[in-house]
């Protein structure tokens, strides 16, 4: 197995660990355990339990990211790819990673690795492809002229705050898919050009 796969392979066993007892709950000996390979064998590829949660919070976001592109990539008024975003995000947000996202930021304590953490989020094409469209829309016309980085963070945060509320409460689906098409009604209503 190439080091990438042996790598690869061991960040999915220690996610299936950190779903199932939480990351908290999860040691370096348990992921050893349930990959069958020796703690030199992890430490090769990671230098800490953080370090495998960072690897599988950017192998996530490329996954998240390169999905993301394909409905942007068509001609189509700004509301449309809007409303595309609503039906991914709808698709793809989930519970459990939400979850172990707030678990992770409660505990981490090293400030260093919650940069690291906020660096990847940040650098997600989300924003930047939001941030397209908004140009785009302001430009054709579609929406009023506002500041395209202010209106952009906005929306995402919208979801962000949605899908976080979400998994606190863990209210049934429809809800969530409900209040989506209801925030993104509200974006649109102030930013749409009538």
């Amino acid at each position: 197995m190439s080091k990438e796969l042996k790598k690869d392979f061991i960040a999915d066993v220690a996610l299936t660990c950190f779903l199932s007892t939480g990351y908290g709950g999860t040691s370096v000996d348990d992921i050893v355990r349930a990959a069958g390979i020796s703690k030199g064998g992890l430490y090769w590829h990671f230098k800490s339990k953080e370090d495998i949660f960072l690897y599988l919070i950017k192998k996530c976001i490329k996954e998240y990211d390169q999905e993301l592109v394909a409905p942007f990539s068509e001609d189509c008024p700004a509301r449309d790819k809007l409303n595309k975003y609503v039906e991914f995000y709808l698709e793809k947000v989930d519970v459990s990673m939400i979850a172990l996202i707030k678990e992770f930021l409660m505990q981490a304590k090293d400030e260093t690795i919650l940069n690291k953490l906020n660096d990847l989020i940040a650098g997600s094409e989300r924003f930047q492809i939001i941030k397209n469209v908004v140009l785009e829309a302001v430009h054709k016309g579609e929406f009023k002229p506002v500041d395209v980085e202010e209106a952009s963070y906005a929306f995402i945060g919208m979801f962000e705050g949605i899908g976080m509320l979400w998994s606190v409460n863990q209210q049934d689906k429809l809800l969530l898919e409900r209040t989506a098409w209801t925030a993104l009604n509200i974006y649109l209503e102030g930013i749409l050009n009538k």
